[in-house]
């Protein structure tokens, strides 16, 4: 986690009301994201909420599992470790073991439920550009 967020300019546009001061909403954004930033990097719990269990959960609780008997993942490594990666698929796929789809991409897309605030919340990653859809196009028999 680093602060301020990049995407701090968009959030402030996104929230601005018609009208609105564009100061007014940096501001507010940039306060909430710095609260959060806090809170998160210090492991400060807030009342009955704990940072602690919400890292914990936010890897418990991500979609990276296998269904439909195929193993679906978005991956965070460097350049190097992908074109590895896609070597060792492409030699299975050869080999008759594996079939594989992949996309690569620069940014990933993280949806969080919440039913509550105390916990229990779960992600569906993905990637921001087509991710599972694109490598699913990209099927290799």
């Amino acid at each position: 986690m680093k602060w301020p967020p990049t995407g701090l300019e968009l959030e402030a546009r996104s929230r601005r009301k018609p009208g609105g001061s564009r100061w007014y909403y940096r501001v507010d954004v940039g306060i909430r994201t710095l609260l959060s930033f806090l809170i998160f990097r210090f492991r400060i719990n807030v009342g009955r909420f704990s940072p602690v269990t919400y890292f914990r959960e936010l890897v418990e609780n991500s979609d990276f599992r296998k269904y439909d008997d195929a193993l679906r993942m978005t991956l965070d490594c460097t350049e190097e470790l992908a074109a590895n990666l896609t070597i060792l698929l492409a030699e299975a796929a050869r080999r008759g073991i594996a079939r594989y789809g992949i996309h690569r991409q620069s940014d990933a897309l993280v949806t969080c439920i919440t039913p509550t605030m105390y916990g229990n919340h779960f992600h569906f990653i993905d990637g921001a550009a087509g991710g599972y859809a694109k490598a699913a196009l990209s099927l290799k028999d």
